[in-house]
Protein backbone atom coordinates (compact mmCIF):
# COMPACT_ATOMS: atom_id res chain seq x y z
CA UNK A 1 0.00 0.00 0.00
CA UNK A 2 1.76 3.68 -0.93
CA UNK A 3 1.54 6.38 1.46
CA UNK A 4 -0.77 8.58 2.14
CA UNK A 5 -0.75 11.67 0.50
CA UNK A 6 -2.29 15.40 1.92
CA UNK A 7 -4.58 17.54 -0.18
CA UNK A 8 -4.39 20.77 0.74
CA UNK A 9 -7.53 23.25 0.53
CA UNK A 10 -7.49 27.11 1.56
CA UNK A 11 -9.38 30.20 0.12
CA UNK A 12 -9.80 33.84 0.45
CA UNK A 13 -10.95 36.90 -0.66
CA UNK A 14 -10.78 40.60 0.94
CA UNK A 15 -14.23 42.18 0.44
CA UNK A 16 -17.58 41.19 -1.58
CA UNK A 17 -21.21 41.20 -1.63
CA UNK A 18 -24.02 43.11 -3.00
CA UNK A 19 -25.96 46.47 -2.70
CA UNK A 20 -29.36 46.91 -4.23
CA UNK A 21 -29.95 50.53 -3.25
CA UNK A 22 -29.81 53.00 -4.14
CA UNK A 23 -28.34 51.61 -6.85
CA UNK A 24 -28.05 47.74 -7.90
CA UNK A 25 -24.36 46.84 -8.06
CA UNK A 26 -22.60 43.47 -7.59
CA UNK A 27 -19.34 43.83 -6.25
CA UNK A 28 -17.19 40.78 -6.92
CA UNK A 29 -14.85 38.68 -4.48
CA UNK A 30 -11.72 40.85 -4.75
CA UNK A 31 -8.03 39.69 -4.26
CA UNK A 32 -9.76 36.02 -4.25
CA UNK A 33 -7.75 33.00 -4.71
CA UNK A 34 -7.35 29.73 -3.74
CA UNK A 35 -4.89 27.17 -2.92
CA UNK A 36 -3.65 24.19 -5.32
CA UNK A 37 -4.66 20.56 -4.36
CA UNK A 38 -0.79 20.05 -3.92
CA UNK A 39 0.12 23.54 -1.90
CA UNK A 40 2.31 26.07 -2.57
CA UNK A 41 1.80 29.84 -2.63
CA UNK A 42 -1.51 31.77 -3.89
CA UNK A 43 -1.63 35.49 -3.87
CA UNK A 44 -4.26 38.06 -5.29
CA UNK A 45 -3.88 41.89 -4.48
CA UNK A 46 -5.97 44.24 -5.34
CA UNK A 47 -5.40 48.34 -5.74
CA UNK A 48 -7.26 51.24 -4.93
CA UNK A 49 -11.21 50.53 -4.95
CA UNK A 50 -14.67 53.05 -4.47
CA UNK A 51 -17.91 52.39 -5.31
CA UNK A 52 -19.61 55.60 -5.98
CA UNK A 53 -19.14 57.12 -1.81
CA UNK A 54 -20.34 53.95 -0.65
CA UNK A 55 -17.42 51.96 -0.20
CA UNK A 56 -13.62 51.72 -0.65
CA UNK A 57 -10.15 50.70 0.16
CA UNK A 58 -6.65 51.85 -0.57
CA UNK A 59 -5.49 48.39 -1.04
CA UNK A 60 -6.42 44.54 -0.60
CA UNK A 61 -4.41 41.68 -0.47
CA UNK A 62 -4.68 37.66 -0.29
CA UNK A 63 -1.79 35.60 0.46
CA UNK A 64 -1.84 31.41 1.15
CA UNK A 65 1.34 29.33 1.93
CA UNK A 66 0.81 25.77 2.09
CA UNK A 67 3.99 23.52 2.91
CA UNK A 68 5.52 19.73 3.77
CA UNK A 69 7.15 19.89 7.31
CA UNK A 70 7.90 16.31 7.01
CA UNK A 71 6.51 12.66 5.83
CA UNK A 72 3.49 13.15 8.99
CA UNK A 73 2.65 16.98 9.18
CA UNK A 74 1.45 19.53 6.83
CA UNK A 75 1.19 23.44 7.60
CA UNK A 76 -1.12 26.03 5.76
CA UNK A 77 -1.62 29.64 6.24
CA UNK A 78 -4.30 32.07 4.98
CA UNK A 79 -3.84 35.70 5.05
CA UNK A 80 -6.33 38.59 3.96
CA UNK A 81 -5.67 42.28 4.45
CA UNK A 82 -8.18 45.32 3.48
CA UNK A 83 -6.17 48.42 3.69
CA UNK A 84 -7.80 52.30 4.69
CA UNK A 85 -11.62 50.61 4.47
CA UNK A 86 -14.13 53.32 4.31
CA UNK A 87 -18.25 52.42 4.52
CA UNK A 88 -20.64 54.82 3.97
CA UNK A 89 -17.78 56.95 5.68
CA UNK A 90 -19.48 55.46 9.03
CA UNK A 91 -17.29 52.47 9.78
CA UNK A 92 -13.83 53.04 9.44
CA UNK A 93 -10.47 51.09 9.61
CA UNK A 94 -6.79 51.62 8.78
CA UNK A 95 -7.00 47.86 8.64
CA UNK A 96 -8.93 44.63 8.64
CA UNK A 97 -6.59 41.29 8.57
CA UNK A 98 -7.79 37.72 8.65
CA UNK A 99 -5.52 35.09 9.35
CA UNK A 100 -5.65 31.17 9.78
CA UNK A 101 -2.69 28.71 10.28
CA UNK A 102 -3.30 25.13 10.15
CA UNK A 103 -1.24 21.84 11.17
CA UNK A 104 -2.81 18.77 9.94
CA UNK A 105 -0.53 15.65 11.40
CA UNK A 106 -1.25 12.56 10.15
CA UNK A 107 -3.63 10.39 12.28
CA UNK A 108 -4.76 13.40 14.59
CA UNK A 109 -7.05 16.23 14.43
CA UNK A 110 -6.49 19.19 12.55
CA UNK A 111 -5.04 22.42 14.87
CA UNK A 112 -6.36 25.76 12.89
CA UNK A 113 -6.34 28.69 14.84
CA UNK A 114 -6.78 32.38 13.78
CA UNK A 115 -3.86 34.50 15.64
CA UNK A 116 -2.77 37.14 14.00
CA UNK A 117 -6.37 38.70 13.26
CA UNK A 118 -7.28 41.98 13.98
CA UNK A 119 -8.20 45.43 13.43
CA UNK A 120 -6.08 48.05 13.32
CA UNK A 121 -8.13 51.84 14.36
CA UNK A 122 -11.74 51.00 13.46
CA UNK A 123 -13.89 53.65 13.76
CA UNK A 124 -17.47 53.86 14.35
CA UNK A 125 -19.86 56.86 13.45
CA UNK A 126 -15.89 58.70 13.65
CA UNK A 127 -15.55 57.23 17.28
CA UNK A 128 -12.39 54.79 18.01
CA UNK A 129 -13.40 51.82 19.05
CA UNK A 130 -11.26 48.67 20.59
CA UNK A 131 -12.26 45.20 19.87
CA UNK A 132 -10.88 42.50 22.32
CA UNK A 133 -10.08 39.38 20.77
CA UNK A 134 -9.85 36.11 22.59
CA UNK A 135 -6.82 34.91 21.46
CA UNK A 136 -5.94 32.81 24.03
CA UNK A 137 -9.03 30.53 23.75
CA UNK A 138 -8.75 30.20 20.26
CA UNK A 139 -5.44 29.18 20.46
CA UNK A 140 -5.49 27.15 23.28
CA UNK A 141 -8.33 25.46 21.89
CA UNK A 142 -6.97 24.88 18.54
CA UNK A 143 -8.69 21.70 17.54
CA UNK A 144 -12.94 21.22 16.89
CA UNK A 145 -13.57 18.48 19.56
CA UNK A 146 -11.59 21.34 22.03
CA UNK A 147 -12.94 23.79 20.63
CA UNK A 148 -16.78 22.44 21.61
CA UNK A 149 -15.66 21.51 24.93
CA UNK A 150 -14.78 24.80 25.81
CA UNK A 151 -17.99 26.01 24.82
CA UNK A 152 -19.83 23.26 26.82
CA UNK A 153 -17.79 24.23 29.83
CA UNK A 154 -15.94 21.43 29.89
CA UNK A 155 -12.99 23.19 30.19
CA UNK A 156 -10.12 21.87 33.48
CA UNK A 157 -9.83 24.31 35.79
CA UNK A 158 -6.14 24.66 35.32
CA UNK A 159 -7.50 26.16 31.57
CA UNK A 160 -6.11 29.90 31.08
CA UNK A 161 -10.15 30.37 29.68
CA UNK A 162 -11.74 28.30 32.07
CA UNK A 163 -14.71 30.30 33.30
CA UNK A 164 -16.09 31.90 29.86
CA UNK A 165 -19.57 33.05 30.04
CA UNK A 166 -20.58 35.17 26.76
CA UNK A 167 -21.79 39.00 27.61
CA UNK A 168 -25.68 38.82 28.09
CA UNK A 169 -26.58 42.65 28.70
CA UNK A 170 -29.61 43.86 26.98
CA UNK A 171 -28.32 46.76 24.82
CA UNK A 172 -27.43 46.44 21.78
CA UNK A 173 -27.78 49.69 19.85
CA UNK A 174 -24.27 51.55 19.28
CA UNK A 175 -24.77 54.79 21.43
CA UNK A 176 -28.10 54.60 22.39
CA UNK A 177 -29.80 53.58 25.63
CA UNK A 178 -30.47 50.26 26.93
CA UNK A 179 -33.00 47.88 25.24
CA UNK A 180 -33.99 44.17 24.72
CA UNK A 181 -32.49 42.67 21.86
CA UNK A 182 -35.34 42.40 19.00
CA UNK A 183 -35.99 39.36 17.25
CA UNK A 184 -34.86 40.68 14.11
CA UNK A 185 -31.43 41.35 15.51
CA UNK A 186 -31.36 37.79 17.44
CA UNK A 187 -32.38 35.87 13.81
CA UNK A 188 -29.31 36.90 11.96
CA UNK A 189 -26.59 36.01 14.54
CA UNK A 190 -24.91 33.35 13.45
CA UNK A 191 -23.59 32.96 17.00
CA UNK A 192 -26.34 33.23 20.10
CA UNK A 193 -24.76 35.82 22.22
CA UNK A 194 -26.29 34.23 25.50
CA UNK A 195 -24.91 31.08 27.54
CA UNK A 196 -25.83 28.02 25.19
CA UNK A 197 -24.53 29.18 21.84
CA UNK A 198 -25.71 26.28 19.63
CA UNK A 199 -24.40 23.42 16.62
CA UNK A 200 -25.73 22.88 13.30
CA UNK A 201 -25.15 19.55 12.22
CA UNK A 202 -21.43 19.46 12.92
CA UNK A 203 -20.56 23.31 13.05
CA UNK A 204 -19.78 25.36 15.81
CA UNK A 205 -20.80 29.40 15.12
CA UNK A 206 -19.25 31.72 17.45
CA UNK A 207 -16.94 34.94 17.20
CA UNK A 208 -13.32 35.82 17.74
CA UNK A 209 -14.78 39.42 19.76
CA UNK A 210 -14.18 39.37 23.30
CA UNK A 211 -15.53 42.58 23.81
CA UNK A 212 -15.97 46.05 21.78
CA UNK A 213 -16.41 49.47 23.33
CA UNK A 214 -15.64 53.01 22.37
CA UNK A 215 -11.73 53.78 23.00
CA UNK A 216 -10.77 56.12 25.93
CA UNK A 217 -8.47 59.01 25.92
CA UNK A 218 -5.06 57.58 27.80
CA UNK A 219 -5.63 57.65 31.96
CA UNK A 220 -9.79 57.71 31.23
CA UNK A 221 -11.89 55.10 32.80
CA UNK A 222 -12.79 52.71 29.86
CA UNK A 223 -16.10 53.00 28.22
CA UNK A 224 -18.80 50.10 29.08
CA UNK A 225 -19.04 47.74 26.36
CA UNK A 226 -21.21 47.32 24.04
CA UNK A 227 -22.96 43.94 25.23
CA UNK A 228 -23.18 42.00 22.19
CA UNK A 229 -19.23 41.89 21.54
CA UNK A 230 -19.55 40.99 17.84
CA UNK A 231 -22.65 42.54 16.73
CA UNK A 232 -23.55 45.87 16.85
CA UNK A 233 -26.99 47.88 15.30
CA UNK A 234 -25.75 51.44 13.89
CA UNK A 235 -29.02 53.56 13.43
CA UNK A 236 -29.93 54.24 9.67
CA UNK A 237 -26.76 52.00 8.64
CA UNK A 238 -27.12 48.14 9.49
CA UNK A 239 -26.15 45.68 11.21
CA UNK A 240 -22.20 44.76 11.35
CA UNK A 241 -21.02 41.56 12.78
CA UNK A 242 -17.53 41.24 13.25
CA UNK A 243 -14.87 37.85 14.00
CA UNK A 244 -17.57 35.77 13.08
CA UNK A 245 -16.31 31.72 12.96
CA UNK A 246 -18.21 28.62 11.89
CA UNK A 247 -15.57 25.87 13.21
CA UNK A 248 -15.99 22.00 12.27
CA UNK A 249 -14.13 18.71 12.22
CA UNK A 250 -11.34 19.73 10.22
CA UNK A 251 -12.11 23.07 8.74
CA UNK A 252 -12.12 26.95 10.09
CA UNK A 253 -14.05 29.81 8.04
CA UNK A 254 -13.82 33.17 9.38
CA UNK A 255 -15.48 36.20 8.20
CA UNK A 256 -13.62 39.38 10.27
CA UNK A 257 -15.95 41.64 8.76
CA UNK A 258 -20.08 41.26 7.53
CA UNK A 259 -22.86 44.39 7.25
CA UNK A 260 -26.20 43.98 6.68
CA UNK A 261 -26.86 47.40 5.30
CA UNK A 262 -30.19 49.07 5.86
CA UNK A 263 -32.11 52.08 4.64
CA UNK A 264 -30.87 54.38 2.77
CA UNK A 265 -28.21 52.36 1.49
CA UNK A 266 -29.02 48.37 1.45
CA UNK A 267 -27.29 45.23 0.46
CA UNK A 268 -24.76 42.64 2.08
CA UNK A 269 -20.99 43.00 2.53
CA UNK A 270 -18.15 40.57 3.27
CA UNK A 271 -14.58 41.67 4.39
CA UNK A 272 -11.57 39.69 4.66
CA UNK A 273 -13.12 36.11 4.60
CA UNK A 274 -10.86 33.10 4.54
CA UNK A 275 -10.96 29.14 5.14
CA UNK A 276 -8.78 26.42 5.40
CA UNK A 277 -8.66 22.57 5.58
CA UNK A 278 -7.10 19.41 4.08
CA UNK A 279 -7.72 16.04 4.50
CA UNK A 280 -5.42 12.96 4.42
CA UNK A 281 -5.79 10.47 1.25
CA UNK A 282 -6.81 7.51 1.47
Amino acid sequence: MGKRIFLYHANGFALGGRITQPVEQEINSHAATALSIVGGLASAKADSYRLKDLISYRSAHTYISGIQNNDTRHSTVVNTVVEDLNILDVITADSVVGRLSSTHEDGQPAKIIPLGSTFQNLKIAGKPVEVDLFDTVFAHHSTHSSLVDHFLGKCKSSDPCAGFTPPTQLRYEWGHPAANMPDTLKERLLAPPIPGWQQSGSHLYCSLVRSVREASPSGAVNAPPVPYAHAIKIPDVGRLYLGELTSSEDTKRLTMMRLELGSPVVGSLAVSGLETNGKWFP
